[in-house]
C-alpha cells in the first residue's frame, strides 16, 4: 500500500515539472508581445510663452511724444519753442532733411501735449509759407523773426539779443502789416529751445523777408 503511494506521488511530482517546463514559455512569449507593443501617443506639449516676449507697444499704439519742453513731434526738428506767459507752448517745427520741394514746417500753439492752434492744418509742404526776418536795433542789439499770416492775422515769433544780457523771446499777434500789435506773450525765461542746426538754419535763411517788418520792425506792443 505505501508503494502504491509513492508511485502516486512520484508520478504528480513529474506532472508538475512538465508544467513547470511549458509555462516560462508561454509567459515568455506573452511579455514579448506587449514589449513589442508602442507606447500610447503623448500629446505634444505646448511650450509657454514668457511674459518677456510679449510686444511692449499694442499695435496702433500712439508713437512716442517729442521734446516736452515743445509741441513738436518725437523725430521732428525743433526751429524755436518756449513757454509763454500764461501756460501755453509757443513751436516752430520742421520734418527732418526739409527743403522746398519735400518736408513741412509748422507752428504750433497750446498746452503741453495738446496744440490748440496748427499752421498749416495739413502740415503740407513747406511752399514759402513762412519768413524770416534779420533785426537789427542800436547798442549792437539784434535777433530774428518768424512770421506768417493767417486768415488776415499775422502771428510774429521774435527773439532779441543784446548787450547786458538782453535776451527778449515772444509772440506778437497783428491785423497783417498793423503797426501795433493786438497782443503779446513774452517767452518764460530759460523756457527756450532753439535746436537748429547749420542745414536748418541755412534752409531759414533761405525764406523771404517779411517787408512790412524790414521796413517798421517789430510792430509796437500793445
Amino acid at each position: 500500500m505505501k508503494s502504491a503511494n509513492l508511485l502516486c506521488v512520484a508520478l504528480l511530482t513529474v506532472l508538475a515539472g512538465c508544467n513547470a517546463a511549458t509555462a516560462p514559455a508561454d509567459a515568455g512569449a506573452s511579455a514579448s508581445e506587449t514589449e513589442a507593443a508602442p507606447p500610447a501617443p503623448m500629446a505634444a506639449a505646448v511650450p509657454a510663452v514668457p511674459a518677456e516676449v510679449a510686444p511692449a507697444t499694442a499695435p496702433g499704439a500712439a508713437p512716442a511724444t517729442g521734446d516736452a519742453r515743445s509741441l513738436c513731434a518725437a523725430g521732428e526738428d525743433i526751429v524755436l519753442s518756449c513757454k509763454l506767459a500764461g501756460g501755453q507752448l509757443a513751436s516752430l517745427c520742421a520734418s527732418k532733411g526739409v527743403s522746398d520741394q519735400a518736408g513741412y514746417v509748422y507752428f504750433a500753439q497750446g498746452a503741453a501735449g495738446q496744440a490748440d492752434y496748427v499752421f498749416p492744418a495739413d502740415k503740407g509742404v513747406h511752399a514759402k509759407r513762412f519768413k524770416r526776418t534779420q533785426l537789427g536795433f542800436a547798442g549792437n542789439t539784434g535777433g530774428y523773426a518768424y512770421s506768417f499770416e493767417d486768415g488776415g492775422r499775422k502771428r510774429i515769433f521774435y527773439a532779441i539779443s543784446g548787450e547786458n544780457g538782453l535776451e527778449e523771446r515772444g509772440l506778437l499777434i497783428a491785423n497783417g502789416d498793423a503797426a501795433k500789435a493786438d497782443s503779446v506773450a513774452a517767452c518764460e525765461p530759460g523756457s527756450v529751445v532753439d535746436d537748429i542746426d547749420d542745414t536748418l538754419f541755412k534752409f531759414t535763411r533761405g525764406w523771404d523777408r517779411d517787408a512790412a517788418i524790414d521796413r517798421g520792425g517789430l510792430p509796437a506792443k500793445p
